[in-house]
């Protein structure tokens, strides 16, 4: 009873109305509160039995966490969403990234990243919240079904993801040079000018020469475009001594409109937004 009454004090009482904590997983609780971690897997949780010095054995201690309300189940096996007590209910995050986050906690080393429209969001260069999260695996690798409601594209990049909240990004050189090679994955096009001067800007010439080395003439100048478009024309510098003397018609999205002949580029633009 005691253990109990000292988190009773721990959290706001009207949260207590909401959802209890039994004296045998008080403990365990207040030590999640203190950690506040998004995602509890079976190893963090004997780890939290531990130190809480709780009699419990991890597996009861998740089973009356689940049904008390402080555990949601993921669909990544082993995995559940904490749901802290200042949530006020056993209501989940709707955290769109939550089973990544879990397949990251089981899986650190898995090849995958927040990636094209989803990245840009992610690092604040977009006002507009992308209507389905996008991530990026290596090639060769297979999405866990777990992660079925996000969209999985399958890209090589090359430099290092950025971190954010746990979270691996693409770096806005990557986003830049994916969306100049997988138009159709980028998504948010009517937003362009929102996002895409923000995304130039945030990279430098060398980063774009990084993930831009050896990519097609076709991904290579829609680049270029879309780097005078931004006003990037120190971009466009370094990348032209990559491309032909002689290059072929591109298209950037529909060939049927085909859009707006850029001649620099011997390009037609269907999606950047006219200016």
């Amino acid at each position: 009873m005691g253990t109990r009454l000292a988190y009773a004090g721990y959290v706001k009482r009207d949260q207590l109305t909401t959802r209890k904590a039994t004296a045998s997983v008080a403990p365990v609780l207040a030590e999640l509160e203190l950690r506040q971690p998004s995602v509890v897997t079976s190893d963090l949780m004997a780890d939290v039995v531990a130190a809480a010095g709780s009699h419990l054995v991890a597996d009861a201690a998740v089973e009356r966490l689940v049904r008390d309300g402080w555990l949601f189940p993921l669909r990544t096996q082993g995995a559940w969403e904490f749901i802290p007590a200042s949530r006020a209910g056993r209501y989940p995050s709707g955290d769109a990234w939550i089973e990544l986050r879990a397949l990251l906690s089981r899986r650190p080393n898995a090849p995958v990243a927040v990636a094209f429209a989803s990245a840009v969001w992610e690092l604040g260069y977009s006002s507009h919240q992308p209507s389905r999260p996008t991530f990026a695996h290596r090639p060769g690798w297979r999405a866990p079904r777990a992660l079925g409601a996000a969209r999985s594209v399958s890209y090589n990049w090359r430099l290092p993801t950025w971190e954010k909240e746990g979270l691996p990004i693409w770096h806005p050189a990557t986003v830049v040079v994916a969306a100049a090679n997988r138009p159709d994955a980028q998504d948010d096009w009517g937003n362009a000018d929102d996002w895409l001067p923000e995304t130039m800007r945030a990279t430098t010439p060398s980063d774009v020469l990084t993930e831009a080395r050896d990519r097609s003439t076709v991904t290579l100048a829609r680049l270029a475009y879309f780097a005078e478009w931004s006003g990037r024309h120190d971009i466009v510098e370094a990348l032209t001594p990559l491309m032909p003397e002689r290059l072929p018609v591109t298209f950037l999205g529909s060939r049927h409109p085909r859009g707006r002949w850029i001649k620099r580029w011997k390009l037609y633009d269907a999606l950047l937004p006219a200016r």
